[in-house]
């Protein structure tokens, strides 16, 4: 993996992050999908990968992606029982921070995360 953040087309799971959890999507990842105004989640519980993929429209599934400001860009998502399923089956410690960096196929406009791969932090709480 990449050391460097800005560059890493990534994301990071944290199961115990206040009371609901989160999945904080990188801006690179976000850059590599075209800067979307939606995406949406698919999670392969077989491969334990977790997929971010880019939506040209609003949909029941998908989450709207923040206009980019470089002072202080954040995108989080809060799904507790998506991030319970992905705990259970990839079998991770409760405590911990997953971050995974990811691999962009064009031909479907998704970023493919690996979670067999992910890089183990602790959970840092506000």
């Amino acid at each position: 993996m990449q050391n460097a953040t800005a560059a890493f087309t990534g994301i990071s799971l944290c199961k115990k992050y206040g009371k609901i959890g989160r999945i904080r999507i990188f801006h690179s990842t976000i850059k590599e999908l075209g800067n979307p105004k939606y995406i949406r989640f698919l999670f392969n519980p077989a491969k334990k990968s977790l997929v971010v993929q880019s939506c040209k429209n609003k949909e029941p599934e998908c989450f709207r992606v923040p206009k980019y400001n470089p002072e202080n860009w954040d995108f989080t998502v809060h799904s507790s029982p998506m991030l319970k399923m992905i705990w259970k089956v990839c079998e991770w410690e409760e405590n911990k921070t997953y971050r995974s960096d990811g691999r962009y196929y064009a031909e479907y406009n998704l970023v493919e995360f690996d979670l067999n791969q992910a890089e183990i932090g602790s959970c840092e709480e506000i």
